[in-house]
């Protein structure tokens, strides 16, 4: 089935590459969200599909990434792991989920940059309440997210792909400052 699905990518060696940066961030769960930004700005939002096959489709398809070229492109994803209170069966289908991932950024040769939720939520001077609920917490993140973003996308901002759009936001301020810290060497 994979090698099936690996026949029916585009090849497009002869396409020009666009002249653009593009940024993917991804919360990596299956509730988790997939936001890719073009020069900083929102270009696609979505929550995290779910089957194998569908996440293969997406990067192909949805982020385009036969066209855009892997030189052009950064993978920022949060470094998480199971939690003690996870069961065996969601530990498990968790890292399956965050295998089928990483299968993917292999297929296409794409580095991924992981990244610690204090270090992106430092950024942005968030910090989680001790009395607050997980709930609570990520409905506040949510309002972070929107405050962030264009009018235009707020509606597709909520509690699957708000932690998506801080790591891809946190990954284009990041590529910005590598940039001129490049340019002023």
């Amino acid at each position: 089935m994979a090698r099936d699905i690996l026949d029916q990518v585009p090849v497009v060696e002869d396409t020009p590459r666009l002249n653009k940066k593009f940024i993917i961030g991804i919360d990596p769960g299956r509730n988790g969200g997939i936001v890719g930004l073009t020069n900083g700005h929102i270009n696609v939002i979505d929550k995290m599909p779910q089957a194998t096959s569908d996440l293969w489709g997406y990067f192909v398809n949805v982020l385009s990434i036969p066209m855009i070229g892997k030189e052009n492109i950064s993978v920022y994803i949060e470094d998480v792991h199971s939690m003690p209170s996870d069961g065996v069966r969601a530990a498990f289908t968790f890292g399956r989920h965050l295998g089928n991932l990483d299968m993917v950024m292999v297929r296409w040769d794409l580095d991924i940059v992981r990244v610690i939720l204090s270090k992106w939520m430092d950024f942005y001077k968030i910090k989680r309440d001790k009395e607050e609920s997980r709930y609570n917490y990520k409905k506040r993140l949510v309002e972070i997210a929107k405050g962030l973003a264009p009018t235009s996308h707020r509606d597709k901002i909520n509690l699957h792909t708000a932690d998506a759009f801080l790591i891809a936001k946190w990954g284009w301020e990041q590529e910005k400052q590598l940039r001129k810290s490049n340019n002023d060497n």
